[in-house]
C-alpha cells in the first residue's frame, strides 16, 4: 500500500521534507513504522519513542490504516 506520511519538527528536519512516501507492507501502524525506520535510517535517533497520528488522533501499533487516512509522524521530544 502506497502511503503518504506527514513529518514535523527534528523528522521533517533530519529527513530534508515534509512528507515521505513509502510502500508499507501491511496495513498497521506497526507495519507503517517499521518501514519509515528500514528507508529513513535518518530518523533512527526518534524511532524509538516515534507514534503515528492517524486521522489527528496518536494511534496504538495495531491500528489498522486505511487508504484514505491521514497518517503522521509524531517524534516524542524530551526536555523540560
Amino acid at each position: 500500500m502506497r502511503r503518504d506520511v506527514l513529518l514535523f519538527g527534528p523528522a521533517a528536519r533530519m529527513v530534508g521534507r515534509d512528507r515521505i512516501t513509502l510502500e508499507a507492507r501491511g496495513p498497521t501502524v506497526r507495519d507503517v513504522l517499521a518501514e519509515i525506520a528500514a528507508r529513513h535510517p535518518e530518523l533512527a535517533p526518534t524511532m524509538g519513542a516515534a507514534r503515528l497520528a492517524v486521522n489527528h488522533a496518536l494511534a496504538t501499533p495495531d491500528t489498522t490504516i486505511g487508504p484514505d487516512d491521514e497518517v503522521a509522524l509524531i517524534a516524542l521530544l524530551g526536555g523540560g
